[in-house]
């Protein structure tokens, strides 16, 4: 069903609910990717690189909530509304985060459920979101990212940028202020321990070897393992494309929810303002 919100900014968000058909396993904050939509998310018949995940997850038993975030659309539009929210001091990239965020109380509302587990499952674009709302916020849920391990700075002085883009100049405004220090190692520290599962597909250029995917892991990897916590972040990579598999990763998000050490990662824990 499509559900509309207002943030506490008094930007509106609409996004989709997915309710299972039989009793609700827990939830799961869907973040979608670039030019895509929450509706592909829960249908097959349009397919796009998100795969209809959203239906797949409901299918396990899971109530998925998948916002429309302000990275919809192409890199121009995105752009523009970022441009235009940055007019009234609103953050585009925290307008997001929330928006996924808002899931448990949307959830909470339409279904009257409440204390579920909840996981996370980022795509592409939707990914680095819920990488930085477990970082801002320090819940420690179980997370999925799918199509997204670089080093960002390989990444913007690749041939992709301006191959995909058609300018370079525009990924930069989603760095401001930075953001590219909240990847790898740096990002690592903020979520760890966030029980953490990366997807990506062999041929997905964004996310190759040459944009650094195995050494951010390895990253990654060192800060979890280093504070005892390296069985709690994993990777996988895929025969595909930059698309959602969900072979290895939903598995994986249903063992970690269903598993009585749930409580103790998914807490408060060292929230930060990006």
């Amino acid at each position: 069903m499509k559900v509309e919100l207002d943030l506490e900014c008094g930007l509106p968000v609409r996004g989709c609910l997915g309710i299972p058909d039989g009793e609700a396993k827990g939830l799961v904050l869907l973040a979608h990717g670039m030019a895509s939509t929450p509706e592909r998310c829960f249908v097959d018949t349009d397919p796009d690189y998100m795969n209809a995940i959203g239906k797949q997850l409901c299918q396990d038993g899971y109530v998925v909530w998948c916002p429309y975030i302000v990275q919809i659309g192409n890199q121009e539009s995105q752009n523009n509304i970022a441009a235009m929210l940055a007019s009234h001091h609103i953050s585009a990239h925290n307008v997001s985060c929330a928006s996924i965020d808002a899931g448990e109380t949307v959830c909470r509302i339409v279904t009257g459920l409440s204390g579920l587990n909840v996981g996370v499952y980022g795509v592409s674009w939707g990914a680095f979101l819920a990488l930085h709302l477990e970082a801002a916020t320090g819940r420690m849920r179980p997370t999925v990212v799918s199509g997204y391990m670089r080093d960002e700075k390989k990444f913007l002085m690749s041939p992709t940028i301006s191959k995909n883009l058609g300018i370079e100049l525009a990924s930069y405004i989603h760095f401001s202020r930075s953001r590219t220090k909240y990847v790898g190692r740096a990002l690592a520290s903020l979520i760890s321990p966030c029980p953490l599962f990366a997807e990506l597909g062999n041929r997905d250029v964004a996310n190759s070897v040459a944009c650094g995917r195995d050494e951010k892991f390895a990253e990654m990897q060192a800060v979890y393992a280093a504070s005892g916590h390296g069985h709690l972040i994993d990777m996988i990579v895929f025969d595909g494309v930059h698309e959602v598999n969900g072979k290895s990763a939903r598995p994986w998000l249903q063992a970690r929810l269903a598993s009585p050490a749930y409580q103790a990662t998914s807490r408060l824990k060292n929230a930060i303002a990006l």
